[in-house]
C-alpha cells in the first residue's frame, strides 16, 4: 500500500468506527425517545403512537407517554427562567446576530447569555434528570413486557 493509501485508512477506519457508533446510539435513543410514533406502516407513516409497538410493549408505551409531559415541564420552565432572568442578554443576542450570526459581536452576546442561562440550564438538567430516573423506574417495573 502506498503512503496515501495508509493516511486514507487511517482517517477512514476512525471515521467509520464514530458513524456507525452514532447511527447505533441514534436508533438506541429512538426506543426511548417517542420512537412509539415513528415507526414507519405503508408510505412510511405511522398511525399517532405506532400502534404495533404499543400493542407489543403496552407497559413501555405507558413509561414513555408519562415521560414526555415532564420533559416538557422541564423545557418550558427553563425558557420561562431564561426569558425572566435574562432579557437583557436575549435582546442582546437578537441584536447582535440579526445581521450577521457568524460575527464577533453575536458571539459575545450569545457567550454572555448562556452566562446567564446558566442556573436555569442547571435546573433544567436536573428536572431532566428526575425525568429519566422516573421513566427508569417505571420501565424496570415492566420488566420484559
Amino acid at each position: 500500500m502506498n503512503v496515501t493509501g495508509e493516511r486514507i485508512s487511517r482517517v477512514s477506519l476512525p471515521v467509520a468506527v464514530l458513524c456507525l457508533g452514532l447511527a447505533a446510539s441514534a436508533w438506541g435513543h429512538g426506543f426511548m425517545r417517542g420512537d412509539f410514533g415513528r415507526r414507519g406502516g405503508p408510505g412510511g407513516r405511522a398511525p399517532r403512537g405506532g400502534l404495533v409497538l404499543r400493542l407489543v410493549f403496552p407497559c413501555r408505551a405507558g413509561c414513555f407517554d408519562a415521560d414526555r409531559p415532564c420533559g416538557e415541564a422541564a423545557e418550558s420552565a427553563a425558557v420561562a427562567c431564561g426569558q425572566d432572568s435574562c432579557a437583557t442578554q436575549i435582546q442582546a443576542a437578537r441584536s447582535a446576530c440579526q445581521a450577521d450570526a457568524t460575527s464577533d459581536a453575536c458571539d459575545t452576546a450569545r457567550t454572555a447569555l448562556v452566562t446567564c442561562l446558566q442556573p436555569c440550564l442547571d435546573t433544567e438538567r436536573a428536572a431532566f434528570t428526575a425525568c429519566r430516573t422516573t421513566a427508569d423506574s417505571c420501565l424496570t417495573a415492566c420488566g420484559a413486557s
